[in-house]
């Protein structure tokens, strides 16, 4: 569909005989070719895109080692970093915000591990008590208790006056390679499919 949108755009005429009397106009079949190209390469990488968060896994297994570094190149806006002196193994710790296409900002908890190996081992069971179902909210329940209010979020109803119930903000957790990541999310695949869009940006497929 994209690449017959394209070719509508681009006319016979443009790929006419050129007169070598008029060199100039080889400028336009030049141009439309050029832009042809792009707009190929173009679908095709929303394609691959699409296709890498449609098969996302909750667990990654990749060498590559990822900082919140990578993730502020995608524009990630960091909310908190956290103090990691009590949560074992861990490099780093953050919170922010990042908007997938076609919907509003949702909110991530990041923490980065030496290895993928560490953050299947060491980041596993804190993950669950962090998010979806198994959320532990509440500060006599929960193990690590930096960022705790971060991770609730508030409903109330219309006539509850400013009362409500308490929700996991995550609905869920990925393990990619060295990280761990919890995602925003009603439940848990909503919540993997923002973990998918933001991993799909920070780490693209390429296409062979």
């Amino acid at each position: 569909m994209c690449t017959d949108i394209m070719l509508s755009k681009i006319t016979l005429k443009n790929f006419g005989i050129i007169s070598p009397l008029h060199p100039t106009r080889r400028i336009l079949p030049l141009t439309a070719l050029a832009l042809f190209a792009v707009a190929l390469t173009a679908c095709g990488s929303g394609d691959d895109s699409e296709s890498q968060i449609n098969d996302f896994a909750k667990i990654t297994p990749t060498e590559k080692i990822f900082s919140i570094e990578d993730f502020q190149k995608i524009r990630f806006k960091t909310s908190n970093e956290y103090d990691v002196e009590e949560l074992t193994g861990v490099i780093s710790a953050w919170n922010g915000f990042w908007t997938p296409s076609g919907t509003v900002a949702k909110e991530f908890e990041m923490r980065f591990y030496p290895s993928h190996t560490d953050a299947i081992e060491l980041g596993t069971s804190l993950a669950l008590e962090a998010s979806g179902e198994t959320a532990l909210l509440d500060e006599e329940d929960a193990t690590w208790l930096e960022g705790l209010k971060d991770r609730r979020a508030y409903f109330s109803a219309p006539s509850s006056h400013g009362s409500g119930t308490i929700q996991p903000m995550y609905g869920s957790y990925a393990i990619y390679g060295n990280m761990v990541l919890l995602c925003e999310g009603a439940n848990e695949e909503q919540a993997l499919e923002h973990c998918a869009a933001i991993m799909a940006a920070v780490d693209p497929i390429v296409a062979e």
